[in-house]
C-alpha cells in the first residue's frame, strides 16, 4: 500500500474545520471524527500541513499533540475559497 496523504482527507477540509470552529486547537482524533476518517489519516495530513506552515503543533503531554491553524493557514484557506 502506498504511503502518503489519504486523498479523502483534503487540506481544505481540515483547514475549514479550524476556521469555522470556536475551538482554538484540535487533536487528530477530533478532526478524524469530524471528517469521518481515521485518526492516523488525519494526523498524517495534519503533520503535512505543519510542514508547510499552515498548521502549528505542540505536545503538552506524553501522548497528546495539539494542532492549531497559523495565520499563513488562514490566508491559504481564504485564497483557496475565492
Amino acid at each position: 500500500m502506498p504511503r502518503g496523504p489519504d486523498p479523502q482527507i483534503s487540506e481544505s477540509k481540515i483547514l475549514h474545520e479550524f476556521v469555522v470552529s470556536p475551538d482554538p486547537a484540535f487533536v487528530p482524533k477530533e478532526i478524524g471524527e469530524r471528517l469521518g476518517v481515521t485518526t492516523e489519516g488525519a494526523r498524517h495530513q495534519m503533520d503535512n500541513l505543519v510542514d508547510r506552515g499552515l498548521l502549528a503543533k505542540k505536545t503538552p503531554g506524553k501522548r497528546t499533540v495539539l494542532y492549531w491553524i497559523t495565520e499563513k493557514g488562514r490566508e491559504h484557506y481564504a485564497r483557496a475559497a475565492e
